[in-house]
């Protein structure tokens, strides 16, 4: 009877130590971001039109234009010299671009810029940059007119703006930060290198925060802040290789982080507080496009001339994965929870979920 009980209690004694250990091992299931796709449709097929629906652009290679949510290729162009396509507008010039016509995503003619040089749209702000390229001028969106330039003696060497302004860098190292209706805010020298040109650049959606890549030897990151009378800097970090081309300077929407190109890596700066972390990437960055599914990031880059990677991070600093391609050329394009790939004259439709 002793033995039987000894036994029992040996039993329970395990059951307990198990049960134990299941229920302090055991963690919830992390939820996963996933990428399903849903169509693709070939650019070069006939264009057909789309009342009353939403366009969006694309451009690879010498063709561009704007398709649906659904597939449905609208408007197509050959690019016979240059061309820039935002969501609202898009243009195309030549080498001797003068009284350039910008036409609505329809294929329908909106306004004619008066003025020469080369014009350049994003979303619904339309800029020219003269002919030498050391004056950028503000165009009225409905008139054409030219509303405020500025001239320079150095060429403008990066530019980029926002709802709340834009930035110009240029050859001589001078970064100006301008208004949202063309008035010059500020102009700063970030120098700290033997040659201060200015590689790359942007502006935050609400312009408190811009930033860019300038220098060579050494070269640099420099963070500002906008506190009105003085720009402060809020975050610097000497990059261990000179990048010698234009760069890719990107802030999220929220303000809160802003990405730069690195060799062999993706730079995040966190604009609250001041600290960075790297990411590894090969390659040069080409586009960063946001979606509000888990707060994902996309990041396009280019390897080599055929090789193209997307990186994907969550928590807008997380990377948890990527996926490469070969193509000659490709883009993306992120709306709400839907991610658009184009590769070649293909364009796919990507679903952004987690579960």
């Amino acid at each position: 009877m002793k033995a039987r009980n000894k036994h029992l209690l040996q039993c329970l004694a395990c059951l307990t130590i198990a049960l134990a250990y299941f229920f302090l091992s055991c963690e919830p299931l992390q939820t996963e971001l996933h990428l399903r796709p849903e169509w693709t449709c070939d650019i070069l097929k006939t264009p057909e039109p789309a009342a009353q629906e939403a366009l969006l652009p694309f451009r690879l290679e010498k063709k561009g234009g704007y398709f649906t949510h659904s597939g449905k290729i609208v408007t197509i162009v050959d690019i016979p010299y240059k061309a820039t396509f935002s969501k609202n507008f898009f243009a195309l010039y030549g080498q001797d671009a003068e009284n350039t016509v910008v036409s609505a995503p329809n294929g329908s003619e909106a306004f004619t810029i008066k003025a020469a040089g080369f014009p350049f749209v994003q979303d619904d702000r339309v800029f020219v940059f003269a002919p030498g390229g050391s004056t950028v001028s503000f165009v009225n969106k409905t008139s054409g007119t030219v509303e405020s330039s500025w001239e320079y003696s150095a060429p403008i060497t990066a530019f980029n703006s926002s709802p709340k302004g834009s930035v110009a860098g240029y050859a001589d190292g001078q970064l100006a930060v301008f208004d949202q209706y063309g008035k010059k805010k500020s102009d700063l020298f970030p120098g700290g290198s033997d040659y201060p040109v200015i590689l790359g650049a942007d502006i935050s959606e609400g312009g408190e925060f811009f930033a860019c890549v300038c220098g060579l030897d050494p070269q640099r990151f420099v963070l500002y802040q906008d506190e009105g009378n003085y720009k402060k800097i809020i975050y610097h970090e000497f990059l261990s290789v000179n990048l010698t081309r234009q760069t890719k300077v990107y802030f999220s929407k929220n303000d809160r982080y802003v990405y730069f190109d690195s060799i062999d890596a993706l730079g995040i700066v966190d604009t609250k507080s001041a600290e960075a972390i790297h990411v590894p990437l090969k390659g040069t960055i080409l586009d960063i496009q946001e979606s509000p599914v888990d707060q994902s990031v996309f990041v396009l880059s280019r390897y080599s001339n055929t090789y193209y990677t997307i990186t994907i991070l969550e928590d807008w600093t997380k990377k948890i994965g990527q996926f490469a391609f070969e193509a000659d050329a490709a883009f993306i394009l992120a709306d709400g929870n839907t991610l658009y790939v184009g590769r070649d004259n293909k364009i796919s439709r990507l679903s952004i979920s987690k579960s």
